[in-house]
C-alpha cells in the first residue's frame, strides 16, 4: 500500500493549532464547535473523542474519522455513542505517522456523500490534512488537541494550500 510518511521536520510545525481552538470541559468545547459550524453536515470531525462529543449533541456530521482509540490507548472499535447513526461506514488502513493512499481515496469519496464513519485500523491523526485539501470551500474539520480541546478550522483557500503544501513535504514510501 503506498503511504505518504510523516518526516520529523514537520512534526513540530504539525502540532500548532491551524484554526480557533476551543478549550473547556468536552460538553462546552462541542456546544462551541456545533454553534460555530451551524450545519453539522459542512462538518468534517478527526477523532473518537470530538465525533463522539458532538454526535452527543445530535449533530451528525459529514464525515466522522476514528480510529477506536483515545490518546493512543488499546482499541475500542466503534464507539457505542456512534453505533448505528451514518449513512454508510467505510474501513481503511492507514498506519501511523502516515497517510495511506486507502485513507486519501475514502476521503475523496466521502465529499460528495453524507453522514459517513470512516474507521481507521491503524491511527488517523494525520488525516485531517487530506480533509482541509479536498473538502469543499465552506466545510469545516474539527479534530483534536490532546490536552487542549478542539481545533475548528475552515475550508478555505488558504487552509488548503496550507495543507497541500505541508502534504507535500511527506515522504512517499510503501507499507505491508
Amino acid at each position: 500500500m503506498r503511504v505518504l510518511r510523516l518526516p520529523e521536520s514537520l512534526r513540530e510545525e504539525l502540532r500548532r493549532p491551524m484554526g480557533t481552538v476551543f478549550r473547556g470541559d468536552r460538553r462546552s468545547v462541542a456546544v462551541a464547535v456545533v454553534r460555530t459550524v451551524g450545519d453539522c453536515s459542512r462538518l468534517w470531525a478527526v477523532g473518537d473523542v470530538v465525533c463522539s462529543s458532538v454526535v452527543d449533541l445530535f449533530c451528525i456530521p459529514k464525515v466522522c474519522v476514528i480510529d477506536g482509540r483515545t490518546l493512543r490507548n488499546v482499541s475500542l472499535g466503534i464507539p457505542t455513542s456512534l453505533q448505528g447513526v451514518f449513512r454508510d461506514v467505510l474501513r481503511v488502513r492507514n498506519p501511523p505517522g502516515s497517510i495511506s493512499e486507502e485513507a486519501l481515496e475514502a476521503i475523496k469519496y466521502c465529499i460528495r456523500r453524507d453522514a459517513v464513519l470512516i474507521l481507521v485500523d491503524g491511527e488517523e491523526d494525520l488525516l485531517g490534512l487530506p480533509v482541509l485539501a479536498y473538502a469543499d470551500f465552506g466545510d469545516y474539520l474539527a479534530y483534536g488537541v490532546p490536552g487542549v480541546g478542539v481545533d475548528l478550522v475552515k475550508v478555505c483557500e488558504s487552509s488548503r494550500r496550507k495543507a497541500l503544501e505541508l502534504m507535500s513535504k511527506f515522504v512517499e514510501g510503501f507499507e505491508t
